[in-house]
């Protein structure tokens, strides 16, 4: 009971600093927003074109058919999509058109159709739909003796594909939990001891069991409140998709484990307050460009994957979107597991290296 007391008062302590702290309250909730609204924006400002690929079956004399021609015109003519040339693989394109042998002489007879292949659950499967159907009704006219010469059937795929907003969403995210732990830590560690409240500690009952544990609990809190925010302000602003499970609370208590134990660790080598933040750049900005937080792993060279994987944000940033992107719990529970065993480590690492009177 008395060691609760304890964490809790810590807990507090931490809490009521942060909400009198326009420094920390800048990083922790207003940093990841813009950085989210800015790259959304930009990302947002190119062209909407869809990809669009075409499997053409239709051929006669070893040429496309005229009315098979006429529908990809008609479909370029919305300019909405990207006409591209169908690469076989149809799992890994994101949206499909194909049209059968024969289509020509069917189409005359009136009795016809497409296909269109595509992951209903895709955010702009609504808007390919009405935009193909309106191909196909305009054709549908020309032939007014039949009632609906041209049909489109629909067949579903599974598909990975990602806009940027929903795959940077997550790693705005992890970006915000390692900011918060990490400089969160080292700031306040460093003025504490520059302050003399650390050596003061080192005098009452206080252990660094119920400092370390009271600051964890701090950055829990913390971490769901900065996802709660990011999450609200990306759907409404940017209307995305967000798969909500427990399994995002456990990364974030994976999270608050791991960047406040690296930050402590860190803190016992910093000992002015103008190092604090030099330090947590040099942790915190090889994560925030290596980590998979603004674009795949997979687009980068094979030495720096491999040190991607070293680093614990990527963990926290693949778990993060395999449940609230893809719905994945497997695979995010994985890397929750990963993330929580550095994070028991840090911890761990942290309550040897710290000392009351060194600090």
């Amino acid at each position: 009971m008395r060691t609760a007391i304890i964490i809790f008062t810590v807990f507090r302590g931490h809490f009521k600093a942060w909400q009198r702290n326009k420094t920390t309250l800048f990083w922790t909730l207003a940093f990841p927003l813009l950085l989210m609204l800015l790259f959304g924006g930009l990302f947002s400002l190119q062209s909407d074109k869809m990809d669009l690929y075409i499997e053409n079956n239709d051929i006669i004399q070893n040429n496309p058919s005229e009315t098979s021609l006429r529908i990809i015109r008609l479909i370029n003519q919305t300019d909405s999509f990207n006409i591209l040339e169908d690469e076989g693989d149809i799992e890994e394109q994101v949206r499909t058109i194909v049209i059968p042998k024969n289509f020509e002489l069917d189409f005359q007879e009136g009795d016809t159709s497409i296909k269109l292949i595509m992951d209903d659950s895709h955010q702009t499967f609504s808007r390919t739909n009405s935009l193909i159907n309106g191909v196909i009704n305009s054709m549908n006219i020309e032939k007014q003796s039949v009632k609906q010469p041209i049909t489109l059937i629909q067949e579903q795929i599974s598909s990975n594909d990602l806009s940027f907003i929903e795959y940077f969403v997550p790693g705005v995210i992890g970006i915000a939990i390692m900011s918060t732990g990490i400089f969160g830590t080292i700031g306040t560690n460093t003025k504490y001891r520059k302050n003399g409240v650390i050596k003061k500690l080192a005098t009452t009952p206080l252990s660094k069991f119920e400092w370390i544990i009271g600051l964890v609990l701090y950055h829990i809190l913390i971490g769901i409140i900065s996802t709660s925010v990011i999450l609200t302000v990306a759907v409404l602003v940017f209307s995305i998709n967000i798969v909500l499970n427990p399994l995002i609370i456990l990364l974030i208590i994976s999270g608050a484990l791991t960047f406040p134990g690296i930050g402590m660790i860190i803190s016992t080598v910093v000992r002015e307050e103008e190092e604090a933040d030099a330090a947590g750049n040099v942790v915190t900005f090889p994560m925030l460009f290596l980590a998979g937080t603004f674009f795949p792993l997979e687009t980068m060279p094979t030495f720096i994957q491999l040190f991607a994987k070293t680093l614990p944000l990527t963990y926290l940033n693949n778990g993060l979107r395999e449940i609230m992107v893809f719905g994945n719990y497997q695979a995010a529970l994985w890397n929750c597991v990963i993330v929580f065993a550095i994070g028991i480590i840090a911890i761990a690492i942290s309550m040897k290296v710290t000392k009351w009177t060194d600090l």
